[in-house]
């Protein structure tokens, strides 16, 4: 394999070195251009879960009290951490085993890995959703002390639908393990999302009871996870993500082996999805445990726009995913590190816009949420917005070391980065209130992602770093900080003065982008244009028959 410098620098050119054209590197390299289709397909579906994300919060911080505002936060929290616990890592199963099965030509070995996710992860749900209700009282009475009967049934509304909730994302995952992001899409970014923003708004307009506000969140679950089950049913039907026939007619691989190594490799990776989810949640209900419901409400509000940054992130490693898994199996490591490289500056080229232009407008974004959530919620913005710009310009590390089997190491590394979460959580939520919270977090979102930064440079040789990486890096300080902060110091911090930093900020990193689309190889979103020269990269990007191996074909045929 060339050394992972010359990788990630070769990432930076569109340039064809086999018979695929531009984007693709070889009979079984990546194709970049139906990543970025895919990747255009998540950002859509980003995009629209980011802005309805963003509304949920401020409708509820609008329309209701900051006590039962805090209250619905921390509960909601809480069911999103049962969640992951309840989803036993198999979406990181799915997406290892399934594109594998499907890159060697086992269909069947494929279809009867979804049920051994599916029917523990119900399970599993089922028996936490018992638990929660059973308990509700004392968990209403740890983060609902203002009004713990309100709370209680808000836990146990909650508590209904987490079976649900479970099914729902196995399901979504083992459509991505096809090839197929729309469902994701479609089904959880946007569809779900758009029904909790209607439900809390008609909830608010008919009933001031918090319950109500929690049947609303959490209804969406029934309706898209039928409809999340009707389209794996004809994905896995379909036979559009199959093997030839001659690969159909082989032996099929028994239940107990299939069993054997997707639990082997999906165990560790349960406990890491729970360490990272608690890791994301578990400093809201603390602020509400050790804090109040009120300050819980403040520090959701003001660290709201991490989820923006994660939907981008998702958005790139839900098609980075199964092109890493399928080129792992095929032995084909120089190209795993191509797409490392060049989605990880893609990566940041998305989410450092986000993060840098919050920074700057804290006051104004904090205050949009109302003038009881400024003050100390600035401070939390400031401190997690620059933790962020570390953990975007380091690529999608923890992808990396699944698809290459090391799930134990994903394990340690979020079980390192939870435990400074809560270790500092405890210690300085009492004395500093929702600040510390934030100075917790960001150390253990910085703990994280260095370790896994180190382990993919020692041990799969691999680096994000690229020249298109250092140029969107570059061009987002300039657009975003710089050009924005030198408005500020002269005008003030008002909105009309960020929007006079932030306008031609966005003006200039265009610019800076189309200049250097070589660089971060974004040529491979003409296959998204219209007219000749959409069908020219196309036409470009297709693998002939006669050069490309029976794997890749069977691999490249079904992608969104």
């Amino acid at each position: 394999m060339p050394a992972p410098d010359s990788d990630a620098s070769e990432a930076d050119e569109p340039k064809s070195s086999g018979p695929g054209g531009p984007g693709q590197t070889g009979p079984g390299g990546p194709n970049l251009n139906r990543l970025a289709r895919g990747g255009a397909l998540n950002l859509v579906g980003a995009a629209v879960a980011g802005v309805q994300g963003l509304a949920l919060v401020f409708l509820v911080a609008h329309l209701y009290s900051q006590r039962v505002a805090g209250t619905f936060f921390a509960a909601t929290s809480l069911f999103i951490i049962l969640q992951a616990v309840s989803g036993l890592g198999t979406d990181a199963g799915l997406l290892r085993w399934l594109p594998r099965h499907l890159a060697l030509g086992d269909r069947g070995a494929a279809r009867r890995t979804v049920p051994l996710a599916l029917v523990p992860v119900a399970a599993t749900a089922l028996a936490a959703g018992l638990v929660l209700a059973l308990t509700a009282p004392w968990t209403a009475g740890h983060i609902g002390a203002d009004d713990p009967g309100q709370a209680v049934g808000m836990v146990r509304v909650l508590a209904l639908f987490l079976p649900l909730a479970g099914a729902h994302d196995a399901l979504l995952a083992a459509t991505r393990g096809y090839g197929s992001m729309r469902p994701t899409v479609l089904v959880d970014k946007i569809l779900r999302q758009t029904l909790q923003v209607a439900g809390v708004v008609v909830a608010a307009l008919l009933t001031d009871d918090a319950v109500w506000l929690a049947l609303a969140w959490a209804a969406p679950y029934l309706p898209c996870l039928v409809v999340a089950l009707l389209w794996y049913l004809k994905i896995s039907r379909s036979g559009r993500a199959g093997a030839p026939a001659a690969a159909e007619a082989g032996t099929p691989s028994g239940w107990r082996p299939l069993a054997g190594d997707f639990w082997r490799f999906t165990a560790p990776r349960a406990f890491a999805q729970i360490c990272q989810t608690a890791f994301q949640r578990a400093d809201i209900v603390l602020v509400a445990a050790l804090s109040s419901p009120r300050e819980a409400a403040i520090y959701t509000a003001a660290t709201r726009f991490i989820v923006i940054s994660q939907l981008v992130t998702q958005a790139v490693q839900n098609v980075m995913q199964p092109a890493v898994s399928r080129l792992m199996a095929l032995a084909d490591r120089a190209g795993a590190q191509r797409v490392f490289a060049v989605c990880a500056s893609w990566n940041l080229a998305l989410a450092w816009p986000v993060h840098l232009s919050i920074a700057v407008g804290a006051p104004v974004y904090v205050g949009s949420f109302g003038e009881g959530y400024r003050g100390s919620g600035e401070v939390v913005t400031v401190v997690l917005a620059m933790a962020m710009l570390v953990a975007t310009a380091t690529g999608a590390r923890d992808v990396m070391l699944l698809m290459a089997g090391r799930s134990g190491l994903s394990l340690v590394n979020q079980s390192a980065a939870l435990g400074v979460n809560l270790v500092l959580n405890v210690l300085l939520i009492p004395p500093f209130g929702i600040a510390g919270a934030a100075v917790a977090r960001a150390c253990g979102l910085l703990v994280r992602t260095l370790l896994a930064l180190v382990q993919v440079r020692r041990i799969l040789d691999m680096t994000p770093a690229s020249a298109g990486l250092f140029w969107a890096g570059g061009s987002a300080l300039v657009s975003f900080a710089a050009v924005p902060l030198a408005v500020r110091l002269a005008a003030g911090s008002s909105e009309a003065a960020l929007a006079g930093g932030l306008v031609p900020g966005a003006m200039l990193y265009l610019a800076l982008l189309w200049a250097g689309r070589e660089r971060l190889s974004l040529t491979a979103f003409a296959s998204l244009l219209p007219g000749r020269r959409g069908r020219a990269a196309l036409a470009g990007a297709a693998v002939s028959p006669a050069t490309e191996t029976t794997s890749a074909r069977s691999m490249h045929a079904h992608g969104n």
